[in-house]
């Protein structure tokens, strides 16, 4: 127990001597998990069988439940049975005058004529001080024939030590099943024939895996297969294509020549979130029209779901969840409404209980009457495994309510549930804005008679058809980062470089390496959050031209939340000025703080929309002009802000709030100006009146302050391979080290950073801001030629990429499982399981790139194995990855489209 190397050793030679006699048929190992002595041994031509128990006891209790529950009512018990005392193993006992001292013996009499009865006492106290650690001694009662004769001296060992005494009764059941079990099950392991223990430290238990051999595959086989697909008739390359960025604030479009590289025209407009048709009409019809009507295909790209995350907007979703026993904790899930439905798998995806249809349906019937839920997220334990219980649930939800719903093993392949519930639940809350964006999209296009089928960009930066896009909306995370980078590089040529694309409200950068981004499958970082759904590895922070300049306590800040500029305010709506005036007659309500300052636009009339009296209250003052908030406090007669309850209001886009942002500087400084300067610098003088600054001066540090935030997001997705770029922020010394170098050094010292590679900037407001950005970082600026709509080139210009993965694993106690395909069953021999993992892995990558839109049929395999090697040196069997891939233009969409044309007679 405490030389747990040693009893590897001699476990090993035991094991391997009886495994060579033949005279059995099973060896079993009657110790636990404690020590991990028994980690790293090696079954022979013989199984082996070991309990999964954490402490020895716990075999003659019959399992780890009834040691735990004897545990509970005293932890401090030193337990005794009558095999205990046929082995001699009585305790140090000063009546017994004598102790272990390491592996010597010690006699009382001894010490004391070598050292004096004083050192004796002395040192036998201290020998005995473990006893001090017990309070009770506990007889298990085995059923042993010597028993009651033990059972009086573990009496007089209790009084002896002023210990409670006990007798608890035990159970042969574990080790009964030791010896007649054929399987692995949750107390017990099998251990086939040439498998080696190992431990798990997820599930905190024993595990086994083969040894590495011949019947399991060809350690030099080839890495990378090419499968090769059908033939297809010759197909013709498109010669015009529109790219279409819906973003968060401005809508992007552009006519592009295929054939000869090039920009044939583009367009820009506020994105509506009100009503998307209105921002896309507005965008297009800014467009040659003959050459629109004659593009082949309609690429789309948006940022709405990554703003959405970063502004914490979306719909309420009800989490359904079906964890494993005990490993539920309502910490891990910190959102509601949320239920814990029937349905539980194992590991390997083999199902424990079913699915209950009944409870399904009155959990999300209370959850839509009573919290008003309008979207679902499901996920179960070994979702990703065996996903049938999660679309069991996902069918029975669309069934009873029609609600969107988002699986977690649809989004995320990694094995834990909780990680993938929370991916489900953060996706879940923007499906059916989504949804509609694509609904809005086709109402514009049929209305101004383009018939060319729609593509959509996916957080990958690959492309997938519009009608998998409506079935499978979440994929388009991060959609808008991704055509950004794939513009980037389209336009500039460049394989090694950093990419920024500045927006209205967020900041995306990432990183281009021999002239690919790579795929981060833990997810991308979206606003300080972790999605965990594939996608581009891009950073992602709520820092754009129009982020919201707050001002508390006289000190600045800049985003995350994104406002309408005020110059943009005061172009569009007649009354903005009377707005401004209440402010600057006011100028004292906001020495604290400007938040009161933020001023309100009616965006739509709201008739849809089921109102309270003070909503239609606030609604009837905005029809008039615009109104700040602190004016709408006085007009209403509430006491804060809060009391308002402008949520819904902003929420489904009936109102728009406006305040101080970047651009409005840039509208004060002459640098950009599309929009009202005058109402500019009203709103700007009145925040210099507040912090007693000069306009220029003010507006020069508020525009530092967005370089110094471009800064560090460069040199966060610089760092973001090696470490946890955060700590810039919580590291005194790296906090120290950043203020030097942002202003460019001291007397004393100065802070320098080289980055080996240019950084290309994409994006409306980013030529003012990159420049000095990448001269604090020693880089190269580089602003390509349609920088302003290079998301929607992007779009346009990109393919269809297929990509999964499944994975081969030892079964629990025999054969073998594939994780990643639902249903495929356990196969006795590793070769069959290969077959089978490859055969369906080819078939569901051709699958789902037809539905994606290509035809291409040309497969690429990448074979991984993991291998670790085992205490005793030899490499075992953990599992083999495999990995497929499919690359293809969107020749089926376009088929489509062009058979659609012809029809309507273009």
């Amino acid at each position: 127990h405490e030389r747990p190397d040693m009893l590897r050793e001699k476990l090993q030679a035991a094991i391997d001597e009886v495994s060579a006699s033949g005279l059995c048929h099973r060896i079993v190992i009657g110790y636990g998990i404690c020590g991990r002595g028994t980690v790293g041994i090696q079954a022979r031509n013989v199984p082996l069988v070991i309990p999964k128990v954490h402490d020895c006891i716990s075999l003659f209790l019959g399992g780890d439940d009834a040691y735990q529950q004897q545990f509970k009512k005293y932890p401090g018990t030193y337990y005794i049975s009558a095999g205990w005392f046929e082995e001699k193993t009585t305790p140090i006992s000063q009546r017994k005058l004598w102790a272990n001292f390491g592996e010597e013996r010690l006699g009382f009499d001894e010490v004391k004529q070598q050292f004096g009865e004083d050192a004796a006492n002395e040192t036998f106290r201290f020998l005995n001080s473990w006893q001090k650690n017990y309070q009770r001694a506990a007889f298990i009662e085995t059923g042993s024939k010597q028993s009651p004769k033990y059972e009086q001296s573990a009496r007089e060992m209790a009084e002896e030590y002023g210990w409670i005494y006990e007798k608890v009764m035990g159970d042969r059941a574990l080790i009964h099943k030791m010896l007649t079990a054929e399987e692995t099950s949750d107390d017990i392991l099998v251990v086939p024939p040439d498998q080696v223990i190992e431990f798990d430290p997820i599930q905190s238990t024993l595990t086994a895996h083969p040894l590495w051999a011949e019947r399991i595959g060809d350690a030099d086989a080839p890495k990378v297969i090419h499968l090769k697909g059908e033939e297809k008739g010759e197909f013709t390359p498109m010669k015009i294509g529109v790219g279409i960025d819906a973003g968060g604030t401005y809508t992007d479009t552009v006519i592009y020549d295929m054939e000869q590289g090039r920009t044939l025209g583009k367009s820009k407009a506020l994105t509506t979130k009100w009503d998307f048709t209105v921002g896309i009409s507005r965008a297009l019809s800014g467009l040659d029209q003959d050459k629109l009507c004659r593009a082949e295909m309609v690429a789309l790209s948006t940022t709405l779901a990554t703003n959405a995350i970063v502004e914490g907007d979306g719909q309420k979703v009800g989490t359904i969840l079906m964890p494993p026993y005990g490993m539920f904790e309502p910490e891990d899930f910190p959102y509601e409404p949320r239920a814990l439905v029937a349905g539980r798998l194992d590991i390997s995806g083999r199902e424990l209980a079913p699915v209950d249809d009944g409870e399904v349906r009155r959990v999300v019937r209370e959850m839509v009457e009573k919290d008003g839920v309008r979207a679902f997220a499901v996920s179960g334990f070994a979702g990703a495994v065996n996903p049938s219980h999660e679309l069991m649930v996902k069918r029975i939800i669309r069934e009873e309510t029609g609600f969107f719903v988002t699986c977690g093993h649809e989004l995320s392949d990694l094995l834990n549930f909780k990680i993938r519930a929370h991916t489900a639940m953060l996706n879940a809350r923007i499906i059916p804005r989504l949804a509609k964006l694509l609904l809005d999209l086709e109402t514009v296009m049929e209305g101004m008679g383009i018939k060319a089928p729609v593509v959509v960009v996916k957080g990958d930066g690959t492309l997938m058809s519009g009608e998998m896009a409506k079935a499978r909306p979440v994929e388009t995370i991060l959609s808008g980062p991704a055509a950004s980078v794939a513009g980037a590089r389209h336009l500039t040529g460049l394989k090694d470089a950093l990419v920024v694309d500045m927006g209205g409200t967020t900041t995306d950068t990432a990183a281009l390496v021999d002239g690919e981004v790579s795929v981060c499958d833990a997810g991308s970082d979206v606003g300080g959050r972790k999605t965990h759904v594939k996608a581009l590895e891009i950073r992602t922070a709520g820092l754009g031209g129009d982020s919201l300049i707050s001002l508390e306590k006289d000190v600045f800040s800049i985003g995350p939340r994104r406002v309408a500029p005020i110059a943009w305010l005061g172009a569009n709506y007649p009354g903005t000025a009377t707005a401004l005036q209440y402010l600057e007659k006011h100028l004292n309500r906001f020495t604290a703080s400007a938040s009161g300052m933020q001023i309100l636009a009616l965006t739509s009339s709201g008739d849809d929309f089921e109102l309270s009296p003070l909503e239609e209250e606030i609604l009837s003052l905005l029809k008039s002009r615009p109104y700040s908030v602190d004016e709408l406090i006085l007009e209403t007669d509430v006491f804060f802000e809060g009391a308002l309850n402008l949520e819904r209001l902003e929420e489904n886009y009936i109102i728009q709030r406006c305040g101080l942002t970047p651009t409005d500087l840039l509208h004060v400084t002459g640098r950009f100006e599309p929009w009202d300067t005058r109402s500019a610098r009203h709103f700007c003088r009145i925040f210099s009146q507040l912090t007693h600054r000069e306009i220029p001066g003010m507006a020069d540090h508020l525009l530092d302050m967005v370089v110094e935030g471009l800064t560090l997001e460069l040199l966060k997705r610089q760092l973001d391979n090696e470490t946890d770029p955060e700590a810039l922020h919580t590291c005194p010394v790296c906090r120290t080290l950043m203020k030097n170098l942002l202003a460019g050094g001291n007397s004393e010292y100065g802070v320098h950073i080289d980055l080996k590679r240019p950084v290309v900037g994409i994006g409306a407001p980013i030529a003012y801001f990159l420049p000095k950005a990448a001269k604090a970082l020693g880089a190269e600026a580089i602003l390509p030629e349609d920088a302003d709509v290079a998301n929607a080139i992007g779009a346009i210009t990109s393919r269809v990429v297929v990509k999964r993965q499944v994975r081969i694993v030892p079964g629990v106690g025999r054969g073998f499982t594939i994780e990643g395909l639902s249903n495929a069953g356990i196969f006795n021999e590793f070769e069959d399981a290969y077959s089978f993992a490859v055969d369906e892995l080819v078939r569901l990558v051709r699958k789902q790139g037809r539905a994606s839109g290509t035809s291409a049929g040309d497969v690429v395999l990448e074979i991984e194995d993991q291998m670790p090697v085992a205490a005793g040196g030899k490499p075992i069997f953990v599992g083999r990855i495999i990995r497929a891939g499919l690359t293809g233009r969107p020749d089926i969409v376009l088929g489509a489209g062009r058979e659609k044309a012809t029809v309507a007679g273009f």
